[in-house]
């Protein structure tokens, strides 16, 4: 009867507290995954977070009663979902912990292979220290006896020493010929040293006569006898030293063809612009001066003014001073030639040296100091004086001398006044 009186109050759908806790309780957090109290107050909990209204439910004593099937399906449906969730919540936990397996698995390798990897060095580091502890050992012992004779004991010490010295003295071998430095060498390479020095030199040497021109050739053998003729003797000479003389400072296209035929086509040796001073009034003239194998020319425009014969040279004569006058001096028995030509040259190095050359005589320059006497004409002589000021000039004086005054040097004169003021 009571189950009649309930159907008809229309209560369709009865069922336990512990049946309904079992199949919905997962549906609430509260009873997920186990309630710890009665069932019937988890089914109430349960049912008050689903949200059942209260015409759609009644509570009995053993039982839960649901009015409409939509509120049972709905249940069901949630019920549904929730399994759906708890499935995949579980796939991915189990997923998970084979990954986490896994991990542990790959890590555990991973730290044995390093810690046989760090073992694997480790010993490879003592083996290098206790080759390096031997090494050095070795090296002490050689250098405690690095000047006994060779043994065992200091072989690879000396083997060392060479080696090291080789190598670094690549870097200081010298450039040129004119270098005199060399990395000094130990003790048991003094005689090694000594041969290798002579070897670089030698062929510093060769690599150098190799490079050398006939042109360079030339102009150094011109050098040689320019230090010969005015080494020490004539100012501004070690100011010329760093200056190549050339083989000629006019060239051939410029000489007067008229004098090229006048010089019965003798071959030019070397020829420069120089000014002429008259050996009478001194007044200055532009001229040419062109050497050949024969003879001095004095040039001027299509003219030979004054040829000069080598046979007839007497000597050259220049000051000690920084000036660039040059006297030609010629023999005064014949008086049918010119006298002597006063030349005022800016390569007074470069000419006279040329010319010496060319005359091949001994003792043909002569540097003076003060003044110098020339011809003007046979039995008649003239002074020429050489003095220092603050300005360059050349002028004839109230004397009838000519006056060459080239400007004051303090580095030249230097010598001079230290000796001066020693023998004050």
């Amino acid at each position: 009867m009571e189950h009649l009186r309930v159907r008809r109050a229309g209560f369709a759908y009865q069922r336990k507290y512990e049946h309904f806790l079992q199949r919905y309780k997962s549906l609430c957090p509260d009873t997920w995954p186990h309630w710890p109290g009665p069932p019937g107050e988890g089914v109430e909990r349960l049912i008050k977070y689903i949200g059942y209204k209260p015409e759609e439910y009644k509570l009995g004593k053993t039982k839960i009663f649901i009015r409409f099937p939509r509120t049972l399906f709905a249940t069901e449906d949630a019920f549904e979902f929730s399994k759906h969730q708890l499935v995949s919540r579980i796939q991915a936990t189990y997923k998970g912990c084979l990954e986490r397996r896994e991990y542990l698995k790959k890590r555990e390798a991973a730290t044995r292979l390093e810690a046989h990897w760090r073992g694997a060095l480790a010993r490879k580091e003592v083996r290098r220290r206790k080759w390096a502890v031997q090494i050095i050992r070795k090296f002490i012992n050689g250098f405690i006896n690095r000047h006994q004779p060779l043994s065992p004991n200091n072989e690879e010490f000396l083997v060392f020493v060479r080696k090291n010295y080789i190598l670094n003295l690549r870097y200081h071998i010298p450039k040129n010929v004119l270098d005199k430095s060399w990395l000094q060498p130990p003790g048991i390479l003094e005689n090694a040293s000594d041969l290798l020095r002579k070897m670089c030199t030698r062929n510093l040497v060769r690599k150098y006569c190799c490079g050398v021109t006939a042109e360079w050739t030339a102009m150094m053998q011109q050098k040689v006898v320019a230090s010969e003729i005015f080494r020490g003797k004539k100012e501004g000479y070690a100011e010329s030293l760093n200056q190549p003389f050339v083989n000629t400072r006019i060239d051939e296209g410029d000489i007067n063809p008229k004098v090229l035929q006048l010089m019965d086509s003798e071959k030019i040796q070397y020829s420069v612009p120089v000014i002429k001073y008259d050996r009478k009034g001194f007044k200055p003239r532009q001229r040419q001066l062109i050497l050949t194998q024969k003879a001095a020319y004095v040039v001027e425009l299509a003219k030979i003014k004054q040829k000069i014969e080598y046979s007839a040279l007497k000597g050259v004569s220049t000051s000690s001073l920084s000036d660039g006058i040059l006297v030609i001096h010629v023999s005064p028995e014949n008086k049918k030639k010119k006298g002597d030509a006063i030349l005022l040259c800016e390569h007074v190095f470069e000419v006279v040296t040329k010319l010496a050359m060319l005359v091949k005589k001994e003792n043909l320059v002569n540097v003076v100091q003060g003044s110098l006497q020339f011809y003007i004409t046979p039995g008649k002589e003239g002074t020429i004086v050489f003095d220092t000021g603050p300005e360059e000039q050349i002028y004839k004086d109230k004397n009838g001398q000519l006056t060459v005054m080239p400007s004051f040097s303090w580095l030249a004169a230097w010598p001079r006044l230290q000796n001066f003021r020693s023998q004050i």
